[in-house]
């Protein structure tokens, strides 16, 4: 389905979406400041999100005009105006503990902006040895809250245990 928004909005958004999820993983530091390893993990979500914000500069700096002026795919210009929105101090606001921060993540990372990412890489990058590097990197990035969470915190009761500040 195509929309009469063109691909260079889908762009614009998608890029906004990811610096607004870079942004959450910035305040996700700041909450938890007291613990050097768990900034360290939520530093490196966002130092992805600026990567995949590059990435999309790069695909669509070897768009054609005429490829950035086409009608736009509807359902992924919706998910990414919904990531791009997010209020990031509200959700910011719902942490309260270390789990808290970690469901957030969880639904986060398995919702719009990947998604939106995967489309923009699948649709847009004409470098096949880039997509298959991305979408390894995109596995990675989305399957390292599950895998690389610092071990300590592995259990919700303890996570729990970990109280953000305000």
């Amino acid at each position: 389905m195509t929309c009469a928004a063109t691909v260079e909005v889908l762009f614009e958004r998608a890029i906004a979406a990811e610096r607004a999820a870079e942004a959450l993983y910035r305040g996700l530091e700041a909450k938890f400041a007291a613990h050097e390893d768990v900034v360290a993990f939520w530093h490196s979500y966002a130092e992805d999100e600026v990567g995949h914000a590059k990435w999309l500069e790069r695909f669509r700096e070897g768009l054609t005009p005429e490829e950035l002026d086409a009608p736009a795919d509807c359902i992924m210009l919706d998910n990414a105006r919904r990531a791009m929105e997010a209020s990031i101090d509200k959700l910011l606001d719902q942490v309260h503990d270390l789990e808290d921060a970690y469901e957030l993540v969880n639904e986060l990372e398995n919702a719009e902006t990947n998604a939106v990412f995967e489309f923009m890489l699948a649709n847009f990058s004409k470098d096949e040895g880039a997509k298959a590097f991305l979408r390894s990197q995109l596995k990675d990035h989305i399957g390292k809250l599950m895998i690389e969470f610092p071990s300590q915190f592995s259990s919700a009761a303890i996570r729990r245990q970990v109280k953000a500040l305000p």
